[in-house]
């Protein structure tokens, strides 16, 4: 048996360097509150959010240190922080953009590829919270591999994510029953939003097929901003330049995309759930406009040959950024990459990591500050992969369970565990030594037993 003091094994633990870090890291986050006592709230929700891998109020206050309060005045502050008139969701969504303007400005990114990307939240057992709506669902499917509709909220944020760590320039969490105008009126306010907070900043827009809207490019170019969308409805009317004729022509896109020349090729790896394939990519361009705007616009087609893991594949991309050569177009296909760490990052927050849908707070409000501080710990995580010495990463990806084998993955979910079993044992050695176990109990238990 070991017989290691409790304050001696606490003095080994990080403790102090991941309550140091966690406190700098959220001191752009906590700026804007109106009172010290809330900012002191902040660090300890987080905390409670990685420690219990929930945002679960009663499960957050679990894992935080006995010496500092127990559990029930610790949930009672999370509550009150959740409920406090003084306070509002849109000031901690304001936190997040100092934070992710102080994560810009330490990593110094050539310019900014920012996704946009709206997303579902499920509640399925829900039927009378305030404001819950029926959304599309496609992950997990239904038993026939569709998408399904489930009761929940819808949600959208804009990440910057060419940058190591996520910064969040604009996140809201809102329903189609309360004060809801547009999808499309959301997607602008993250447009305008993103480009206010790096207004000297060259900012370039990705986005899935759901932004091929003539309206959301129009609004990209009042802001300044470059665009690369992926293109859906092939079957719209593009206009070519004639040079012979002198004169723009009208021309469906999926003819030219079908006789588009390819200008380059080269070899790609793609990675999805710990598998690795290699394509062949092959890239060619041309020079548009759309009819009624008379915008110009490049046309990137990446047609990806078919390898033994996959099938022929062809991507159509639209861009305002002139395409004048390979590299600028090679550079376009990889920025649009980039656009699955937003999904990643959803991910991250869902499932076997944060579980931010199971949010047991009964107004939209209160579920907005929640979603906020869930966004805050994710990036608290890849902050942390950044911030700490590899060694120590490392020491906390093998307490979160690392088995030193070639199918190991060293991603965020094995660190979330690393940090979770450290706030757990911290409050678990902690009532300890308050409250030591009551080994004697079973002595009289097997005496009266016995009797």
């Amino acid at each position: 048996m070991f017989s290691i003091p409790i304050q001696e094994v606490l003095a080994k633990l990080p403790i102090a360097q991941l309550g140091e870090t966690l406190m700098q890291f959220v001191q752009p986050f906590v700026e804007g509150m109106p009172d010290r006592r809330l900012q002191r709230v902040v660090p300890q929700a987080v905390q409670g959010i990685l420690g219990s891998q929930t945002p679960v109020v009663t499960g957050m206050a679990q894992s935080t240190s006995r010496l500092e309060a127990d559990v029930w005045p610790t949930a009672k502050r999370i509550y009150r922080f959740l409920h406090n008139p003084r306070l509002s969701a849109d000031t901690l969504f304001e936190g997040l953009y100092r934070v992710a303007q102080h994560t810009v400005a330490h990593e110094q990114p050539p310019y900014l590829v920012v996704a946009v990307d709206p997303v579902n939240f499920e509640k399925p057992y829900t039927h009378q919270l305030e404001g819950v709506s029926t959304v599309h669902k496609s992950t997990p499917p239904d038993r026939y591999g569709k998408a399904r509709l489930v009761r929940g909220y819808p949600a959208i944020t804009a990440t910057v994510v060419n940058t190591r760590v996520p910064a969040t320039t604009y996140a809201n969490w809102f329903s189609y029953t309360l004060d809801f105008l547009s999808q499309n009126h959301e997607i602008r306010c993250a447009l305008r939003q993103s480009r206010k907070l790096f207004v000297e900043r060259q900012v370039r827009f990705v986005g899935d097929s759901g932004l091929d809207d003539q309206k959301i490019v129009g609004w990209v170019q009042e802001c300044g901003a470059e665009f690369v969308i992926r293109a859906s409805h092939l079957e719209r009317v593009v206009e070519i330049y004639n040079p012979h004729r002198q004169e723009w022509e009208a021309e469906h896109l999926q003819e030219l995309v079908d006789t588009v020349p390819f200008e380059a090729e080269w070899l790609i790896e793609f990675k999805h759930a710990g598998y690795t394939r290699q394509a062949t990519i092959q890239i060619g361009w041309l020079h548009a406009r759309l009819p009624e705007s008379e915008l110009p616009v490049w046309v990137l087609v990446a047609y990806e040959a078919a390898t033994d893991q996959g099938q022929e594949r062809t991507l159509v991309l639209l861009t305002n950024v002139p395409i004048e050569g390979v590299e600028v177009a090679q550079s376009i296909y990889s920025d649009w990459r980039l656009r699955a760490r937003i999904e990643h990052g959803y991910r991250f927050d869902q499932e076997q990591g944060l579980d931010v849908e199971d949010m047991r707070v009964q107004t939209v409000e209160r579920m907005r500050r929640l979603f906020a501080l869930v966004l805050v710990a994710a990036q608290f995580v890849f902050h942390l992969m950044e911030k700490w010495p590899p060694q120590a990463v490392q020491w906390l990806r093998e307490v979160g369970g690392k088995l030193g084998l070639g199918i190991d993955r060293d991603g965020p979910y094995l660190l979330l565990r690393g940090l979770s079993a450290i706030w757990q044992t911290v409050a678990t050695l902690t009532h300890l030594a308050l409250h030591p176990f009551p080994h004697h109990a079973f002595l009289s238990h097997e005496d009266q037993s016995c009797g």
